[in-house]
């Protein structure tokens, strides 16, 4: 690949305090964002979508170097940011946004005994590179190919940390493990009771484990979202529970504390849904069933050997949609393709539409070391008895289709199926973690017969209660 290059040389021998220097190189007009920065063979590494102009100075106790970019926004997922380095003079570099408007990027490179007197700088436009090349240390090329492929949702493999599980441990903690040595941030949304967790430099493993949320777990939902080069855990709790972060004792993992913060005030001890009767009719006389494909978008949900629970349920969605119509029954979707769709948004639109039937898709997972435990769940919300019929109508169906292991109808707390008004159900159609059902999940022949098993479900329901 050629490579199309802008070079000059930054020297930063500076004399002490001294904060006017400029660098010559040719200056942007459009707003620049600073997207990543890497450590490479040939050097510091940053991603940048044009050529920033620069000013750099150098500060003593502690000896630091002060890179800043103008006309520069920071990438949200690198902001506030440590980037390790240990080579080329350069302990590590804090990334920051210095000031909004006109927008500056900062660099602080907190050096040791080691750091080279001058800097060369390239920039590569065909991949968005700006390259810093200490001078007078062995060990760096000119060579582009040693530079890190960007583009790609996959970094490069040298330097990428992932974040290979969430796990339970006994003291009650949601500890989330990563591959190497993290630094995170994190915020709470108060208006959904979320805890979020951004951990820069870091990708989702493609062997994630995730655990189980039992009927009777605080937690009603945990998201992963790829942001850029941030991953972004988001931990939503249940009313009446909260979460904290606990002192670390391994830097390559994050323990989140879930403490009760007292009992949720009900007006009813009663469960509402199951004193609700369902509309059966639409405005064009049809029944209308809503389908919930899973996750979507940065959200992959179970993923296992680079497969995504997403795509198996919105293919499976689909057909399910498709059967549903030949039936004679009006199919509404709460995505037809892959995009970011949170929790709340799916219910509203089967209460605006009046649904007669709820039906959320998903693919179920465990640990590795659980990778021989396999078969159907079918979910309804606790007390609702039609909900509760729902599932068993299709759960039957899909075991008898399907031939698949039953492991029953089982009651839980998933928001989409406790805040919707109609019956509704959250089918796991199986487990991405067990090889066998994971090489039928991907099958389009047995995606088809279990859209027809969960379909033919729903229409003995819904006739068996139809007015």
């Amino acid at each position: 690949m050629s490579t199309q290059s802008v070079n000059a040389q930054v020297d930063f021998d500076l004399p002490l305090q001294d904060t006017n220097l400029q660098a010559q190189l040719p200056s942007s007009i459009q707003q620049l964002q600073l997207r990543n920065v890497q450590v490479s063979a040939d050097g510091l590494v940053l991603q940048i979508n044009g050529i920033p102009k620069m000013s750099a100075s150098r500060i003593a106790s502690p000896d630091r170097i002060i890179l800043d970019l103008q006309t520069t926004e920071v990438a949200p997922w690198i902001h506030n940011s440590l980037i390790a380095v240990n080579r080329y003079g350069v302990k590590q570099i804090r990334v920051a946004q210095f000031q909004k408007s006109p927008a500056i990027a900062r660099l602080v490179f907190d050096l040791d005994n080691n750091s080279p007197a001058s800097w060369q700088s390239s920039f590569d436009q065909t991949r968005g590179l700006l390259v810093l090349r200490p001078l007078g240390i062995s060990g760096t090329s000119n060579n582009p190919s040693n530079l890190p492929v960007t583009g790609s949702t996959v970094a490069n493999n040298n330097l990428a940390t992932t974040i290979d599980g969430l796990s339970f441990n006994g003291y009650g903690q949601l500890v989330i493990q990563a591959s190497r040595a993290i630094s995170y941030r994190t915020s709470l949304d108060l208006a959904t009771n979320t805890y979020n967790v951004t951990i820069p430099s870091t990708r989702i493993s493609s062997q994630l484990r995730r655990p189980i949320l039992g009927s009777n777990s605080p937690i009603e939902q945990i998201r992963l979202n790829q942001v850029g080069d941030a991953v972004v855990v988001s931990v939503k709790a249940l009313a009446g529970w909260q979460i904290r972060e606990t002192a670390r004792t391994n830097t390559q993992a994050i323990s989140l504390q879930l403490e009760s913060v007292g009992q949720v005030a009900t007006g009813n001890p009663q469960n509402p849904r199951s004193q609700i009767q369902p509309s059966y009719s639409n405005n064009n006389g049809r029944q209308l069933v809503v389908i919930d494909p899973g996750h979507g978008g940065p959200d992959v949900g179970a993923t296992r050997n680079g497969v995504y629970e997403k795509d198996i349920v919105l293919a499976m969605s689909k057909q399910l949609g498709r059967i549903l119509q030949q039936m004679g029954y009006s199919v509404m979707y709460t995505r037809t393709e892959d995009i970011d769709l949170d929790l709340e948004p799916r219910v509203q639109m089967a209460e605006n539409a009046r649904a007669s039937a709820f039906v959320s898709v998903h693919v179920n997972s465990l640990d590795a070391s659980a990778s021989q435990v396999n078969g159907v769940e079918t979910y309804h919300a606790p007390g609702a008895s039609l909900g509760k019929n729902l599932a068993e109508f299709v759960h039957e169906q899909i075991i008898a289709s399907t031939g698949a292991t039953d492991r029953g109808v089982r009651s839980a707390r998933f928001h989409v199926i406790v805040n919707t008004s109609m019956p509704a159900i959250l089918v796991e159609t199986g487990f991405i973690t067990n090889p066998s059902e994971a090489a039928r999940l991907v099958n389009s022949s047995y995606q088809e017969r279990m859209a027809a098993a969960i379909a033919k479900g729903i229409d003995q329901f819904l006739r068996s209660y139809r007015r």
